[in-house]
């Protein structure tokens, strides 16, 4: 015997389809959404990250001028150094590198320019790098 098909039964089937695929493409649409607002998340956490160095590595530039001047002050031949700085003493995770070099300025034998390179994190290549230039009077 065969079986008659009424328009009741199509309508319905095709309806459940159609409810599945809206359903689908509003879970692909979510998705998207939610890929594109982790995606946004993290981006916004790694130029807080690079301004937080950038931060540490202008305040250890600084620090390093007034090291500088404390140190001509005992020692007028102070040429410069360099010193890394532990994580631990960063109170962090990285640790940085600060570069002090002194020189003479001409014409001036009482005055001393004072150049410091301040690397945050120390060894990476997103590293922020601050470099200070200052006169210093003995």
């Amino acid at each position: 015997m065969k079986r008659v098909c009424y328009a009741n039964e199509i309508n319905t089937s095709q309806r459940r389809g159609l409810a599945l695929l809206i359903v689908l493409a509003a879970v692909g649409l979510a998705s998207a959404l939610g890929m594109s607002l982790l995606k946004l998340t993290m981006a916004q956490r790694q130029q807080a990250e690079q301004e937080q160095f950038h931060a540490q590595a202008r305040w250890l530039a600084e620090s390093g001028v007034n090291e500088a001047a404390a140190l001509l002050k005992v020692d007028p031949k102070f040429t410069g150094r360099s010193w890394p700085v532990s994580a631990k003493e960063l109170g962090g995770r990285h640790a940085a590198n600060v570069s002090i070099e002194v020189k003479p300025v001409e014409n001036s034998p009482q005055r001393r320019q004072v150049t410091v390179i301040a690397d945050m994190p120390a060894e990476s290549e997103q590293r922020a790098r601050v470099r200070v230039v200052r006169f210093v009077d003995l």
